[in-house]
């Protein structure tokens, strides 16, 4: 896991590279070096974090035996010791100079050019120069777990695992994006390719792109054969297919040179993981979780984490480590707002820094995750929620919405979530598919969100995700929004705040759900066996019976947030000073009277605007560090 910069330009360009990989040091503390091209058409720099093979040996750039290819790589190949035996079996013996999983990427390539590059099982995003043919080839994996950014400017071609280091490059331009902001307040992120610069979008997952001198040559679309289905004939061959696949997956991703830990939420997907990483021999000495005081989570959707976590824990023998979410939390987006450059306003992207650093403080660099799961078995509520609604009859759908406007914003006490689910529930039921759909993910709706900008004209909050849905509309709906979930809420958002919050304190997070064998098996499963006789993830949640205690399989889903309402519901001087009308009007971007109005609902009830307002808060802070005061 390192962090890379990589420019293609025309021939006898001058290119520095040290600011870009200054601004991403914190992804590799441990080397930092570069490469030009002797035509000075090829600039490649990396910053590494050590995990395999922690020699310099492993450094990089890494060129090939020949010295004709030159890798600039991020992220880990988990199949490597198999591809490193198919090359030599294919190929001849090779003199091996490291035991790094980087140096079988670049003797493959040599030997079998981009082809090789889709037999790899990993994340990744990497640059790969052919100094004899003077071309940069790159390549980001195909779920997007890792980041790659581009921009074409000034005839050059940029990539960086961060945004802040094409900025850092000499001669860029950065325009914001309004839409980005109307969007990032409709989901609490900025949907892929999109960034929140006109002129910076990200690589497309899956997709190799071949530059010349700064100019793209050719591209091509790789990992087709993870939407090949396989052959399986019924439920029981499902269920054991599961299983064995994930024990292989968190098997192959146990390799690490360096002490590994893991997130335990206590539910289904991280305990999964704990158990199999166990179960093959990983020495797993703690886990980490975050914990919420009884009187803030009665008004958010928090369950009792730390009550299944404990139960994990003491079934496997491994210390808990808990971190116990406090109010002050909030101050941290002000320091993490630079590397929340996604658009990211979730409040789940901090506890995913806390729990990494203090990981990272106790000597850990990488950390197993249960992300994936959902989006791939039919994990979320919203799956449930359209199946019900689509058996509605008609005539009672107005009486659903009637109903749900006359609901108040909250109901306080323990039964606070579960009415905003239902009041949510009744809302959606009497709009139209298209507004359904797209209420399933946003925060608001459209016009709520348009109201709050000074000049709304030309902005569509949520419209990527509704042309997604047009273009699927033959598809079963529940298929169809899970498809839509791979690309927005698992790419955009989960997989991205991982990256970012983890990398800023030095820790790779590795997730098994997806790995590339598990991926092409979750989608080979039937949408009626992901979600069967009311129970979602059924087909992993019967693999998971005889490893799993039952109240943990069978446990309701809850989300991995930190208590914003409770927390709003107090004085917090960061909403005092960023929501300052003198402030916002100065600004010129929002409507400051909006914004107070939607505050006081928040503060006394009347209306829930909770993620809405943090992302207002969120993105008020970023842009004050752009200079947009």
């Amino acid at each position: 896991m390192c962090g890379i910069v990589c420019v293609s330009s025309p021939e006898r360009q001058s290119v520095d590279l040290q600011d870009a990989l200054q601004a991403i040091a914190h992804r590799g503390p441990d080397n930092r070096d570069t490469f030009t091209a002797t035509n000075r058409s090829c600039h490649l720099g990396h910053v590494r974090l050590s995990i395999i093979d922690l020699s310099k040996s492993g450094n990089q750039p890494m060129r090939d035996a020949s010295g004709r290819y030159v890798i600039c790589y991020n992220g880990e190949v988990y199949n490597f010791p198999e591809l490193k035996k198919q090359l030599e079996s294919d190929h001849g013996p090779i003199d091996w100079v490291s035991s790094t999983d980087t140096e079988v990427i670049i003797e493959g390539f040599a030997r079998e050019g981009i082809a090789f590059l889709s037999k790899l099982n990993g994340f990744f995003a990497l640059a790969i120069y052919d100094q004899l043919e003077n071309l940069m080839h790159v390549l980001r994996d195909p779920l997007g777990i890792k980041p790659l950014f581009i921009t074409e400017q000034n005839g050059r071609a940029c990539f960086s695992s961060e945004l802040k280091g094409l900025k850092a490059l000499s001669g860029i331009k950065c325009t914001l994006r309004l839409q980005s902001l109307a969007d990032q307040l409709a989901f609490m992120y900025v949907p892929e390719p999109c960034t929140l610069f006109e002129e910076i979008t990200k690589l497309e997952p899956g997709l190799c792109v071949t530059y010349r001198n700064g100019r793209q040559v050719a591209s091509q679309t790789l990992f087709d054969h993870l939407q090949e289905p396989l052959d399986m004939t019924d439920e029981n061959e499902m269920i054991e297919r599961f299983r064995t696949d994930f024990s292989a997956a968190v098997r192959r991703q146990l390799i690490a040179d360096v002490p590994i830990s893991l997130m335990l939420s206590g539910g289904l997907d991280s305990s999964a993981v704990a158990a199999e990483a166990l179960a093959n021999g990983a020495k797993l000495n703690d886990a980490y979780t975050i914990s919420f005081s009884r009187g803030d989570v009665r008004f958010d959707q928090q369950s009792d984490d730390l009550h299944y976590a404990r139960i994990i824990a003491e079934q496997l023998g491994i210390r808990l480590n808990v971190i116990e979410a406090e109010q002050d939390f909030i101050g941290l987006i002000a320091p993490l707002s630079r590397f929340l450059e996604d658009g990211i306003s979730d409040p789940a992207a901090i506890n995913t820094y806390l729990i990494c650093k203090a990981a990272r403080e106790n000597g850990v660099k990488v950390m197993l995750s249960g992300q994936g799961a959902d989006e791939f078995m039919g994990g979320y509520r919203r799956y449930q929620a359209e199946r019900m609604i689509s058996r509605f009859p008609v005539w009672l759908r107005p009486l659903s919405a009637m109903s749900a406007r006359l609901l108040r914003g909250d109901f306080p006490g323990r039964f606070n979530a579960k009415y905003r689910r239902i009041k949510r529930l009744a809302q959606l039921a009497g709009s139209s598919r298209r507004a359904r759909l797209l209420g399933y993910y946003t925060w608001s709706v459209p016009a709520d969100i348009l109201d709050m900008f000074r000049d709304p004209v030309g902005l569509a909050p949520g419209g990527d995700l509704v042309q997604m849905f047009d273009d699927l509309q033959e598809m079963d709906v529940i298929e169809a929004m899970m498809r839509v979930d791979h690309r927005f809420d698992l790419c955009s958002l989960n997989l991205a705040y991982t990256d970012r919050l983890s990398m800023a304190v030095g820790v790779e997070t590795r997730v098994p759900f997806l790995d590339f064998d598990m991926v092409r098996l979750m989608n080979s499963i039937p949408v009626d066996a992901k979600i069967k006789n009311g129970q979602q993830k059924y087909i992993m949640k019967k693999a998971m019976e005889p490893i799993l205690p039952q109240e943990v399989v069978y446990r309701e889903k809850a989300g991995f947030g930190l208590p914003i309402r409770a927390w709003m519901r107090q004085e917090n001087p960061l909403f005092e000073r960023y929501f300052n009308s003198s402030r916002l009007e100065k600004q010129g971007i929002f409507r400051p009277e909006t914004i107070t109005r939607m505050y006081q609902e928040q503060k006394t009830g009347k209306r829930d605007h909770a993620n809405t307002l943090f992302s207002m808060l969120t993105i008020q802070i970023w842009l004050e560090s752009q200079g947009f005061v």
